[in-house]
């Protein structure tokens, strides 16, 4: 029965077909990959990011963070239940200190995935994959950062495949000398060609965040930042799933360097805390997240992702 189990949490609410029976159904809650975190810092806080993402994966949380006009690329693996793995990679490209644009591409999937109709015997195997590739464009308007993303999606159940088309809007703004930042994305609004016998329906989502940065310590002698922590709040809803889900996360950073995380995620039947660890060398940026999911799923999460500033 895991190994069922496991094709459930892939697909999230997806009807799976027998080998030799008809062929699938779009799934209830949507491509759910496009509702889940990309990278290690995010996902480690919670799996939040709208309030004040910038860089590369700014594509995926707020394209209004392009905006920064911070030129970064970003790799991303994450290590899910079973054989599931998702694999990301995204740009980000200054046009100037007040836009920018970006790309994204991510990719998941698991094959040898055993089918059935009901408790007992599979009636097979079979393989499941979904793709999302496209662009982002970021500015800033006075105070205002806005940006919009338009992607392709893909998706392919078993014999069955569909492809789509989403767009994500978000914005973003700072206040009290950029000591506080707030941020709002409503993703995922498209649609896509009918899967065999309905189409799959996008988990659109809205977020809203906030950032703040609560303590710093700086030392004595230069004047650098010794410790910095980092506190935000986010809320997201889905309004596929008709589910609201809130979003912690702290962090510390010492000497610019080392970073600490820890992350809560409501109302989620897998897994709520989190935890992850930063580490910055020269224009290279290595982060790392754990997700401990609930008994009886296999064990933990792992992210990893890796960041290069030109």
């Amino acid at each position: 029965m895991k190994r069922f189990f496991t094709s459930l949490l892939m697909v999230l609410a997806v009807s799976l077909p027998a080998a030799d029976a008809p062929p699938a159904h779009a799934q209830d809650s949507g491509l759910s990959f496009l509702a889940l975190g990309v990278d290690a810092e995010g996902l480690a806080r919670g799996d939040a990011g709208v309030a004040h993402a910038k860089g590369a994966f700014a594509t995926y949380w707020n394209p209004a963070g392009l905006a920064h006009g911070i030129s970064e690329i970003g790799v991303a693996h994450h290590v899910w239940i079973g054989d599931i793995r998702t694999y990301a990679f995204n740009g980000a490209f200054s046009l100037g200190p007040r836009s920018g644009v970006g790309v994204a591409v991510v990719a998941t999937g698991a094959g040898d995935l055993e089918a059935r109709q009901q408790p007992g015997d599979s009636d097979g195997l079979f393989d499941a994959q979904f793709v999302s590739a496209g662009a982002s464009l970021g500015h800033q308007f006075g105070p205002l950062r806005a940006g919009i993303s338009a992607k392709y999606l893909s998706e392919r159940i078993f014999t069955n495949s569909a492809n789509g088309y989403g767009f994500d809007i978000g914005v973003q703004m700072d206040f009290l000398d950029e000591s506080v930042h707030v941020g709002a994305v409503m993703a995922n609004m498209g649609k896509m060609e009918q899967l065999n016998v309905e189409a799959t329906e996008l988990p659109r989502l809205l977020r809203l965040g906030i950032e703040v940065f609560p303590f710093r310590a700086v030392t004595a002698l230069d004047g650098e930042i010794f410790l910095s922590t980092s506190l935000l709040a986010e809320v997201s809803r889905n309004y596929v799933t008709d589910r609201t889900q809130w979003h912690l996360g702290l962090s510390a950073e010492v000497l610019e360097t080392v970073t600490a995380r820890i992350g809560y995620l409501s109302d989620d039947f897998l897994r709520d805390m989190s935890a992850g660890v930063g580490i910055e060398v020269a224009d290279l940026w290595f982060d790392y997240a754990v997700l401990p999911f609930e008994d009886g799923f296999g064990g933990p999460a792992h992210i990893l992702s890796l960041r290069y500033g030109f």
